[in-house]
């Protein structure tokens, strides 16, 4: 059976409807849509059936999707036991990360690493973030909340934090607020409805409520580059903003959201030597930085 099919399944039954797992595959909702019609032409059977909340598994789909997941976890087990085999840490690892934390933390950070660890291959998946260790998109992931529902295991590793930052010269043109019932007039800069972190997204408009939203972005670098251009105050990652000498923070000992970094890995995987080496070097690397990830 093809794999993609099966792949194309799950994205699916996870998102409930064509154009969720199109997104989560970076691929179409034809595609996604030609690719279901032919696993259940395969099949024989009906996978799906649409309701008001979307599309769910059928009878029949639910008990395909345990052979599915089954067929995954073995796929899994057996490329750890013949990679286990091996001596020393080598082979590609990949590192589900946020972009932000990628290019203005962990990137800059790597040298000494790859160069100690030359026989690994460390790829980063930024897109789609966090990526899914089932469906081996990743080996491991890297973000603000714990295992979900892939039964990962591994830890938190430190704290990121928030905080309100605007340019200089829009901090020129008045006072910026220093309470949250002072930003009437304030320009803001918020998140869409597709940010990868919800509660984040909740908080900045909760703070900001008094303010006039002019401008949303799903990601933090858009965010980044609107607040330098003088846009509005956004909420940014205190690591990436305290560094630009274009930016100043707001109310830095009041208005600072601040969220847990897990670590995880999948159990089958997380004692494998590449593996372990990756893990190491990010806890360690967290743990010299912990301040500056806190803000």
């Amino acid at each position: 059976m093809d794999w993609d099919l099966c792949k194309t399944f799950v994205a699916v039954a996870e998102t409930r409807s064509f154009a969720g797992a199109a997104r989560q595959l970076r691929s179409s909702h034809p595609t996604v849509g030609r690719k279901i019609a032919e696993l259940e032409g395969q099949l024989g059977i009906p996978l799906f059936a649409r309701s008001d909340e979307g599309l769910s598994l059928t009878s029949q789909g639910r008990k395909f999707r345990e052979h599915v997941d089954a067929m995954a976890a073995a796929a899994l087990r057996a490329e750890a036991a013949v990679a286990a085999t091996g001596a020393g840490a080598r082979g590609a690892v990949k590192l589900s990360i946020g972009p932000t934390l990628a290019s203005h933390w962990l990137l800059p950070r790597l040298g000494p690493f790859l160069r100690t660890h030359n026989h690994i291959q460390l790829e980063f998946i930024t897109h789609p973030y966090p990526a899914s260790v089932r469906r081996r998109e990743a080996d491991i992931v890297l973000r603000p909340f714990d295992s979900g529902e892939e039964n990962l295991i591994g830890r938190r590793i430190g704290r990121l934090g928030t905080g309100f930052y605007a340019s200089r010269d829009y901090a020129a043109r008045r006072p910026l607020p220093e309470r949250r019932d002072e930003w009437k007039g304030h320009s803001v800069i918020g998140f869409t409805d597709l940010t990868s972190n919800v509660g984040l997204a909740r908080w900045s408009d909760v703070v900001t409520r008094q303010g006039t939203v002019v401008l949303r972005c799903s990601a933090r670098g858009e965010m980044l580059a609107a607040a330098k251009a003088g846009l509005g105050i956004a909420a940014l990652s205190c690591f990436a903003a305290a560094e630009d000498p274009d930016l100043v923070r707001v109310a830095p000992q009041k208005l600072v959201n601040v969220a847990d970094l897990w670590l995880l890995a999948h159990p089958d995987l997380v004692e494998l030597p590449a593996v372990r080496a990756v893990i190491d070097f990010v806890t360690a690397s967290a743990r010299e930085d912990r301040v500056r990830l806190r803000g």
